[in-house]
This record gives structure tokens, C-alpha cells and sequence, in this order.
């Protein structure tokens, strides 16, 4: 009881887990993992469309994965495989909200970004209108990764299922300053999410000579056959760089050298692909001079090329945007928003907009734009978008997991045996089985919600329910009541 030097607490997803912490959508698998270990599989499939409308094109398809590196089992024997469980939830339908709020909000951007916002204000009840001026919404997912690398009918389904909620897709639909002011007018909130649309490029001697790496791509997923040369430069081994590489063979380039001042920032498998097409990457290798013949590196180093295809990033294009609001500029191309993630009032930003990033920071920057432009439009109070600090490692008991070898790993549903459940209790019982003093007590509540708890009565600080907790759920601190002692002859 008082007397205690040191107290407990049940912290149950206090922390974020490895995975959920490096994964920028902030999908919680060990939560998916913990509903599929209590059988409820519909549960874990609807918690990650919570967070992405896209499990299947980006979690499942073209996401790197971030979450997979950084998992606690991956220093055991192999990671979790989270991405293949995000595939799980890639045909899930998803019910509309019952009730509607009546607040417009305009998008300004079909792809990934703009669509992760516009999911997540649509399932709050809010009529949200996307803008594009594609004439497919999609993004990068429609206009520029290969065919090869994602299913178009995946894509097309998800699509719909955002459709499905509530959400207006007005296809084809250039936005100029003009059109900008008359969707402001028309809603409540804007949010401008036009991603890179304008590829990225150096000042090199040249460049006259160069083929802009996203309109090919784009051209390729028209369905259309791009001017291609039999031997094909592309500047940038990063994944973009790759995916042209692609599109260069399949339109019909006999070879292709892919060149980078730093060593390839490519998936793995990505690479694999290239070089198994017969593709060569040559790193470092600092472009110079473009010719009709080829590429000259600075140190006189020659490739012969009759296309040379720069493939290094793009930036976003904002000429819609008012002049006199105050709105700031990094390098007068990407945005600076204030922490809401407003640009002016009433107008917010997601996505490339603000900074090149993966698709899963798209949709994370997607699900904190709608976070604040939900607290704007419904004039809440200003809360900051919550985000938990990672559980730290040496509060997990690795020990109580067994090695499991590569022959035995079964499907992504099952891998809930192997998952550590990092920062969120697994309801295993070992604390309340291994307390001396019976102080634990497991709490079931009406809800099927489990709480574990410490009597002070019985409890007397030792701490082997946070020595023993697998997950690191339990936190012993230092006793913050003060201790009264015994009496030494003063007078009370």
C-alpha cells in the first residue's frame, strides 16, 4: 500500500508500436493483429480502411513498407507481413455515414493525398467535391505507375468505394485562379492537394534534349506509345526512375542505363525487376551536358543515348492560388502551412504540396488535413493531430517469442501467433498469473473490452508485472506519495 517504493500502471497503448509509429498512414497493425487474435476478423479489416482507402493499392501493392522494417519480430526471425495484411481490406465495402453535417468542402487534386482527405471528411458526413483535371481521378496510382506494378481493377474498386461514401469526383477540370475563387466561394473549406504535377531538373547544358519523365509515364498509362529510343538514358534510379525504366523497354527500347549521384533509392525489388529486363544503373554519376548522341558526366565520363529521360522528382504547380493572403513558399514552389495545415483561411494543404514524399505519407498528411479541416468547418476547438511516441525496445521481453524459420510462416492472418503486439496488451495473462501478492486484477467489460489493474491494497512495487509483460504494457515508476515514518521521539 503507502508504503510502496515504486507503483505500477496498465498503459495499454500508451505507446505506439514500431510498426504503427515508422508507418506514415499511423495504421495500428498490432491492433488489427490483437481483433484477429480475438476472432474478430471483420473488425481488423474495417479498422485499416479507418485510416487508408487504399489497403490495396498502396499497403498491398506499392507501399515500400516502412512498417515491415522497423518490426520488433524482424529482429527475431522476419517481420510481420503487414502489407500483405493490408491487402486484406482492399475489397472491403465500407457503409456510408448516417448522418450528414451539411459543410462543403472543395479538393482541389485527384490523387492520393486529396482523395486520403476527401475519405475521411466524407465519412465524417461532409459533402466533399475532388477536382482534377485529369480526365481519370487517381493520381500517380492512375496516370503514372505501371499497369505492371499495380492492378487497374483494384484501383477502379477503391475508387468506387471512396465514390461510395460520399464523395464527388469532377473529372477533367483545369483550375485557374478563376475557377479556384468560385470553389472557394462554394464551400466551406478548400483543401489544395495538386501534388507534383511538373518534373524536376537540373540547369544542365542541354536539357533542350531531354523527355520529362512524368508525361512519358503518363502517356504510357493513356494507352498511347511515346517516342522511344533503342538506347534510353534515365536520369534518377529512385522508384519513379525505375518505373520509367520499365516503361522505356516495354515501349520498345532495346537497352536502358539508369543513372544517380547516389546509390539507388529504389525498392529492392524494383531493381531486381530493371536489371532482370537487362537494365544497368551507373552511380555516382553527376550529369553534366545532354547531347543528341548521349549523357557526359562531370568527370568526363560518356553513355551513349539517342533519349535521355530526367526522372528525379517533380514540384508542384500553383498558379491558381491567390498572390495577396499571405500564402508562404519554400523555394517558391512547395507550400508552407501554418501547424492546422492552412494556407490562408479557410484554405488547407496535403500531400507534395507541401514536400516530396512516398504514397504513405500522402495519405498520412490526407488524414491530418482532414483532422483539422473538419475542426475548422464544425468550429471546434483546436486540438493538435494526436500522435504517440514510439514504445520504447527495452521495454519489450523478446525472449518470450520463439524463432520461427522462413518454411513455417503461414498466411498474413495468421502471423497474429508471431506478432510481438508492441505497446498494447495481448491479454496473455502472465502478469496476473506471475504476481506474488495477487494484487493484478483482469477487469471484462460490457463492450468485450479487457482492462488489467493493481490493487494498492495487495500490491507492494516489485515490479515483475512490467518485468514479465511481453508488450511492454506495464510501467513501474517511483511512488510519488510521500511516506510517512515511524515516529523517532518527536511530538506529533
Amino acid at each position: 500500500g503507502l508504503y510502496r517504493l515504486r507503483v505500477p500502471s496498465w498503459d495499454n497503448a500508451a505507446y505506439a508500436a514500431p510498426c504503427e509509429f515508422n508507418c506514415p498512414t499511423g495504421i495500428p497493425t498490432q491492433l488489427r493483429y490483437k481483433y484477429i487474435r480475438n476472432g474478430e476478423l471483420d473488425k481488423a479489416i474495417q479498422l485499416e480502411l479507418d485510416y487508408t482507402p487504399f489497403p490495396g493499392c498502396v499497403c498491398g501493392s506499392v507501399c515500400p513498407n516502412p512498417c515491415m522494417d522497423a518490426c520488433t519480430r524482424g529482429t527475431i526471425d522476419e517481420p510481420i507481413q503487414i502489407g500483405d495484411l493490408g491487402y486484406s481490406s482492399a475489397f472491403a465495402k465500407v457503409e456510408p455515414p448516417k448522418e450528414k453535417t451539411g459543410k462543403k468542402i472543395g479538393i482541389i487534386g485527384g490523387g492520393v493525398a486529396g482523395l486520403s482527405t476527401a475519405w475521411q471528411l466524407a465519412r465524417k458526413g461532409h459533402d466533399v467535391t475532388v477536382y482534377d483535371d485529369a480526365d481519370s481521378i487517381g493520381g500517380k496510382l492512375e496516370q503514372v505507375i505501371p499497369r505492371g506494378r499495380l492492378s487497374h481493377e483494384l484501383l477502379e474498386f477503391e475508387l468506387k468505394r471512396i465514390e461510395s461514401v460520399g464523395v464527388t469526383f469532377v473529372e477533367g477540370c483545369r483550375v485557374d485562379r478563376e475557377k479556384f475563387d468560385k470553389i472557394r466561394e462554394a464551400s466551406d473549406a478548400v483543401v489544395v492537394a495538386t501534388g507534383g504535377t511538373k518534373s524536376r531538373f537540373f540547369p544542365w547544358e542541354g536539357v533542350e534534349h531531354l523527355t520529362m519523365g512524368l508525361e512519358y509515364l503518363k502517356s504510357i498509362n493513356r494507352g498511347e506509345h511515346p517516342k522511344t529510343g533503342k538506347k534510353v538514358v534515365v536520369i534518377g534510379a529512385g522508384n519513379s526512375g525505375m518505373d520509367t525504366c520499365r516503361g522505356a523497354y516495354e515501349m520498345g527500347a532495346e537497352s536502358v542505363i539508369a543513372v544517380d549521384v547516389q546509390k539507388p533509392a529504389a525498392f529492392e525489388k524494383e531493381i531486381a525487376y530493371f536489371e532482370g529486363l537487362g537494365g544497368k544503373i551507373v552511380w555516382p554519376f553527376f550529369t553534366s551536358k545532354i547531347t543528341p548522341e548521349g549523357v557526359y558526366g562531370n568527370d568526363g565520363r560518356f553513355i551513349e543515348a539517342d533519349q535521355v529521360i530526367v526522372s528525379i522528382g517533380e514540384e508542384p504547380v500553383l498558379d491558381f492560388l491567390p498572390e495577396d493572403e499571405g500564402i508562404e513558399y519554400f523555394r517558391k514552389s512547395w507550400l508552407v502551412p501554418k501547424k492546422d495545415l492552412s494556407i490562408t483561411d479557410g484554405v488547407f494543404t496535403a500531400g507534395d504540396t507541401i514536400k516530396p514524399g512516398r504514397l504513405t505519407d500522402a495519405i498520412g498528411s490526407g488524414r491530418k488535413a482532414a483532422w483539422y479541416v473538419d475542426q475548422y468547418v464544425m468550429g471546434k476547438e483546436y486540438k493538435v493531430f494526436p500522435e504517440k511516441k514510439q514504445v520504447p525496445a527495452e521495454r519489450l521481453s523478446k525472449a518470450y517469442f520463439e524463432k520461427c524459420h522462413h518454411c513455417e510462416l503461414g498466411d498474413p492472418v495468421s502471423d497474429y501467433k508471431r506478432c510481438v503486439s508492441c505497446g498494447t496488451c495481448r491479454d496473455c495473462k502472465m502478469c496476473l498469473e506471475s504476481c506474488p501478492e495477487k494484487a493484478i486484477n483482469r477487469i471484462e467489460h460490457e463492450d468485450g473490452t479487457i482492462e488489467y489493474t493493481s490493487d494498492p491494497k495487495r500490491c507492494i512495487g516489485c515490479g515483475i508485472c512490467a518485468g514479465v509483460c511481453p508488450c511492454g504494457v506495464w510501467t513501474i515508476k517511483d511512488n510519488p506519495e510521500k511516506i510517512p515514518m515511524y515516529s523517532t521521539g518527536a511530538k506529533a
